[in-house]
Formats: structure tokens, sequence, C-alpha cells
């Protein structure tokens, strides 16, 4: 049972990275306006991370890398954490929605790391 729990939530999280991924294509001028002013091309960077959310959640589909798929994706999830979300919340007033958005990627990247564990063990 446990089994069965664990794989079907593996790949809900699966979905929601590739649905992740085209809604970086579908509102990729909207996602670019997040991307730090310092960094440049902000649609190369939109497009480069859907590209990234879709081909780990493909790993996790069909048991292909998908250690490091899951690795790679926590770290850049802690990336966005470390370059948007602490950023926003030093610089802004009490913002409930963006504590929220910085926690949900916080919850993200930890399942991401805990995921690419499982597939540590099971070799």
């Amino acid at each position: 049972m446990k089994q069965i729990i664990s794989r079907i939530s593996t790949y809900i999280y699966a979905t929601v990275m590739f649905i992740f991924g085209i809604q970086h294509f579908m509102y990729a001028d909207f996602v670019a306006t997040l991307v730090p002013g310092w960094i440049p091309f902000h649609l190369f960077w939109v497009y480069l991370t859907a590209v990234a959310l879709m081909a780990a959640a493909i790993s996790i589909y069909v048991n292909l890398y998908a250690q490091w798929g899951c690795f790679l994706l926590g770290c850049m999830i802690w990336v966005f954490i470390l370059t948007i979300h602490i950023p926003l919340l030093i610089n802004s007033h009490f913002d409930a929605g963006k504590i929220t958005n910085a926690l949900k990627d916080t919850g993200l990247a930890s399942c991401a790391f805990i995921l690419a564990a499982v597939y540590d063990r099971e070799g």
C-alpha cells in the first residue's frame, strides 16, 4: 500500500512540475517580470526554467536519471528562493502572499530532495 501511495504521489509531483513548465511558456512575458533586474536575458531564463521543470518531470515519469533530475530540480528551486523570494521578503512590507510563495517553493524543493534520496536508495 505504501508503495502505491508513494508512486502516485511521485507522479502527482512530476505532473505539477510539468504543468509549471507549460505555464512558464504560456505566461513567459509575465514570468520574465519576476526575474531579478540584475540578471540579463529574462526571457531566456524563463524558457530555460520551463524546459528544466519539464525535463525533471519526464525523468521522474520514465525513471531515467530521476535521482539527478530531482536533485537538480531542488537546487534550481533553491536558487529561486535565494534570488527571488528572500529579496522580496526583505525589501517589502509584510505580505502573506509573498511568505506563502516562499514557503511553497521551500516545500517543493524539499520534496525534490526527498525524491532524490528515495531514487538513490532504489538504486
